[in-house]
């Protein structure tokens, strides 16, 4: 018996062994994977502000590089960053908000909203533009090829409302769409009474204390202003700005991890809309086939097993952004960049948010 018992015991005891060296060996390894990764972020290069965020508490925050390479500002936690597709959390809650405040339904119609809107629109809903099922033709692809002055918001509406048809039935597929959240942008200003903007500062920004945080429009003044960047082999080209960077709805915000982190608290603690609506918005709302990531109400997710996985990322003009989220765990992890096309941005925060999962 005592002898079955030492043989249990030295088989657990060398169990526990390998697992805590195997455990530590792929630490090592995501380290040095992390360090390699690191290094493109130099002193002298555009950088990128992260943060992880648990439980209520800032774990880490960290920032490499510069902001603004021109003036050699460095990037920090206070560093604003334009989140190009992140914003569209930001949209979506704000459709929440209203659909909460009894002024819109996920079943509403477009042609309900803008009496002016073509036929089609009686077959897309709040739901399917949320969702990007509606449809829309890609605003991008119907812009003129010569246009000098940035597209806007009101401007893709009308660009919608001159078109006949759609990519396929509404409610049908998914196909993700910057056009819808530009509607929804135009959508939030015709029920609310305030434009995309004043509805963003005056209704999430400044009851979270968001100081900093801008919808950006082409007058604006931000502060601690991070400018976007193209590098090309051993070239660092100034490319703040396009010709879609004034749409507002689909990514017009600016923000910081600092900033960042009173609108996650919110999140968290539900301080815009009910947990019930918020549950919503972090559950999947239409499947993407061939993709391992679903989509919500401006958040991808997915599931490892049977933790829940939440997330979207931000591409455009300069920038890359990544937020990721395990919601049960209270956890999450954000990276600004001011980098266009940086593909390390997801493999890093991927990294974080492993490293700090239960």
């Amino acid at each position: 018996m005592q002898t079955t018992l030492r043989l249990l015991l030295s088989k657990l005891s060398f169990l526990l062994f390998f697992v805590s060296t195997f455990i530590s060996a792929q630490e090592s390894v995501d380290r040095f994977i992390l360090d390699s990764l690191f290094k493109a972020y130099g002193n002298e290069f555009p950088g990128f502000s992260y943060s992880i965020i648990k439980n209520g508490k800032i774990l880490e925050n960290y920032n490499f590089g510069l902001a603004n390479i021109e003036d050699k500002q460095k990037a920090k936690n206070n560093t604003n960053y334009r989140l190009a597709s992140v914003t569209k959390q930001f949209t979506a809650m704000a459709v929440l908000m209203i659909i909460e405040n009894d002024q819109l339904t996920f079943s509403t119609v477009l042609t309900e909203i803008f009496d002016d809107f073509p036929e089609y629109g009686k077959d897309i809903t709040i739901q399917q533009l949320l969702t990007h099922t509606s449809g829309l033709l890609d605003y991008e692809n119907l812009m003129k090829e010569n246009r000098t002055i940035p597209i806007l918001d009101e401007e893709v509406l009308q660009l919608m409302k001159e078109q006949s048809t759609t990519k396929f039935i509404p409610g049908s597929k998914y196909a993700y769409s910057n056009s819808a959240y530009a509607v929804l942008a135009q959508i939030i200003a015709k029920r609310s009474g305030k434009s995309y903007k004043q509805f963003i500062e005056m209704e999430i920004f400044k009851p979270l204390k968001m100081k900093k945080s801008v919808v950006y429009t082409k007058d604006s003044k931000i502060k601690y202003r991070a400018y976007g960047y193209t590098i090309t082999n051993d070239s660092i080209i100034f490319s703040d700005q396009s010709m879609t960077s004034a749409v507002q709805g689909d990514g017009g915000i600016y923000t910081s991890i600092n900033d960042y982190f009173k609108w996650d608290q919110a999140l968290e603690n539900n301080q815009l809309i009910s947990p019930e609506l918020k549950n919503k918005a972090y559950t999947i709302q239409t499947t993407i086939p061939e993709s391992e990531w679903d989509y919500g109400y401006g958040w991808r997710i997915k599931y490892d097993g049977k933790t829940k996985i939440i997330s979207h990322s931000g591409h455009t003009s300069g920038f890359t952004n990544y937020v990721v989220k395990i919601p049960d765990q209270k956890l999450t992890v954000i990276i600004f960049s001011n980098r266009k096309n940086d593909k390390n941005v997801i493999k890093i925060g991927d990294i974080l948010l492993k490293k700090y999962r239960n």
